[in-house]
């Protein structure tokens, strides 16, 4: 390229740049002008208003999520403290087919967002025309501190329409079909079911393929959190997989991993991951999977509580489990999700956190069952008996010992149809928002990935980590001119020292954020600046236009 001659606003000297390819890191400067990479090679002589000391640290694209629930609670949180901490530069956003949250309990949104009206803060349960689409203006107008690209999520278009039932109408469809497209008319990058979870547990695949068909007509991705990821795990990849065979699309499975001793063969796993390489071989369909990276999860208390309990509302179904028969009842039919509590494989479950009861959040389960001296069954009915709604009761989440952590090293960490994501929300370290999302994942997630398996273990190289956290979902999702160390490519950019990244969150000491980050720059703005958040908003929301 000849002697650079340029005068570049930000400097990011000596460091192994780790490209985001797989390639092996080598050393170079990285110059950043505006809001893109403008150089990167050796930039001795050449000076900047801000030059970072990059020796022995690494220089990496800023990582990208492509599997979390921000769009809950970005609006009373738009630092995104908890997530650009661990070098998240991006988020894609709505998944596991919720796209439309209301207000959290005491959770304030951010006042620069106002005069814009969009799903998240409209009263519903009906939504006027343009709702849906001013999900993205209004988070244009807030800023956030990382970008985000949307999904647009099922269960709420089923919201929207009034559909709980299994069959709809046609004016119902019409509805969906409608938000859908004005979703997808604004933007979104995608339509993302959850066929797990209320209302769209009782939806038939056909539904979604012709919802799905909608999208596909705007270059959509579809991520799903499947039908089942147990007994009929198989079933539910052969769904995913019918879907984009019909459509075309691109297609993530979301959180693919088989929960140990759930009662279910052990090899189910690799046979599903079996299923998707095959589909992507033979079939040359554009499929991967996501998972994030810890042997616990945290799961939906309301996928263990059977359908018919809330059929006839959630009034109802506290009657039901009011009374010793309706309990009986409940038990009979309560091997679903996570099947080992069935088994009665109850010190799985680690923590119950209902929003409406903060003292149960912060007590393991043991203990709640222990003062209470009552069967942990009794328990978890208890805490859901005691949900004001049924909106509260979905709410409520689960965290358990799920997973085998050589079953993780064997697929999620070094198996090339693997992303890694977090599943997890960008939360504070205090203030209201800590009551509603107080999961040790939303602190620790991304980081864990490279602590764990990278620096701890050897299990992945540097290199392929940072492959899996990058370009993978930018190329995916088409994200344009991200996920790379590139000339002309946006300056997402973290920098760091491997040794020094720390999870500083425990179980006991929950909202802490984790540290190591020495600078996260998002489009060319330093977010973290020696290892400080700077207030700056300098995040986007990645809008999906494809051309006619």
């Amino acid at each position: 390229m000849g002697i650079y001659r340029r005068k570049p606003d930000i400097i990011i000297r000596g460091g192994t740049v780790i490209d985001g390819t797989g390639k092996p890191g080598y050393f170079a400067d990285v110059a950043v002008i505006g809001d893109k990479i403008d150089y990167i090679g050796d930039l001795s002589g050449v000076t900047a208003p801000l030059e970072i000391d990059a020796h022995h640290k690494y220089v990496t694209p800023g990582f990208i999520d492509p599997h979390t629930h921000s769009d809950r609670c970005i609006w009373g949180n738009p630092e995104c403290q908890s997530a650009v901490r661990q070098g998240v530069t991006t988020e894609v956003v709505g998944n596991c087919g919720f796209s439309m949250r209301t207000k959290m309990d005491g959770v304030e949104y951010d006042s620069q967002g106002d005069g814009i009206d969009c799903v998240y803060n409209l009263p519903g349960p009906t939504y006027p025309k343009g709702s849906m689409a001013a999900t993205l203006d209004k988070m244009e107008k807030m800023g956030a501190s990382m970008n985000t690209a949307w999904l647009c999520g099922h269960n709420d278009l089923r919201v929207i329409a009034g559909l709980y039932t299994r069959d709809y109408t046609e004016e119902q469809f019409q509805v969906m079909a409608d938000f859908l497209r004005e979703a997808m008319e604004a933007g979104f990058i995608g339509f993302s079911t959850g066929l797990e979870f209320v209302p769209g547990s009782v939806s038939r695949p056909e539904e979604v393929e012709r919802l799905a068909a909608i999208a596909a007509e705007y270059d959509a991705n579809y991520s799903t959190h499947m039908r089942d990821e147990g007994t009929y795990l198989l079933e539910a990849i052969n769904e995913f997989l019918n879907v984009i065979r019909k459509t075309g699309m691109r297609g993530m499975v979301s959180h693919l991993n088989v929960k140990y001793d759930n009662g279910i063969p052990n090899d189910y796993l690799f046979k599903g991951m079996q299923m998707l390489k095959d589909a992507r071989e033979i079939e040359h369909l554009n499929v991967y999977a996501d998972m994030l990276p810890t042997c616990f999860a945290t799961g939906g208390a309301m996928a263990m509580m059977p359908p018919w309990l809330y059929a006839e509302g959630w009034d109802k179904a506290r009657e039901i489990m009011a009374t010793k028969e309706g309990r009986e009842r409940i038990k009979a039919d309560f091997c679903r999700y996570w099947r080992f509590l069935d088994a009665g494989q109850w010190d799985r479950l680690l923590y119950i956190k209902p929003p409406y009861l903060p003292e149960c959040s912060e007590k393991p389960f043991a203990e709640l069952v222990k003062e209470s001296g009552k069967e942990p069954f009794d328990v978890f009915i208890d805490v859901m008996q005691a949900a004001p709604t049924l909106d509260d009761a979905n709410k409520v989440s689960i965290q358990g010992t799920v997973f085998h952590e050589q079953t993780m090293i064997d697929s999620v960490v070094t198996d090339p149809i693997y992303m890694w994501q977090t599943d997890s929300s960008v939360t504070v370290e205090e203030g209201p928002l800590t009551k509603n999302l107080s999961n040790i994942q939303n602190y620790m997630s991304m980081t864990y990935f490279f602590v764990r398996y990278v620096r701890e273990l050897g299990a992945i190289s540097i290199e392929k980590a940072v492959e899996k956290a990058t370009s993978m979902p930018a190329h995916h999702f088409k994200l344009e001119k991200r996920g790379m160390l590139a000339e002309d490519y946006y300056a997402d950019i973290n920098v760091f020292d491997l040794n020094e990244l720390k999870i500083n969150a425990t179980f006991n000491d929950v909202c802490r954020y984790s540290s190591g980050m020495d600078y996260v720059i998002v489009n060319g703005t330093p977010v973290i600046a020696k290892g400080e958040h700077t207030g700056e908003r300098a995040g986007r929301v990645l809008r999906h236009l494809p051309k006619k």
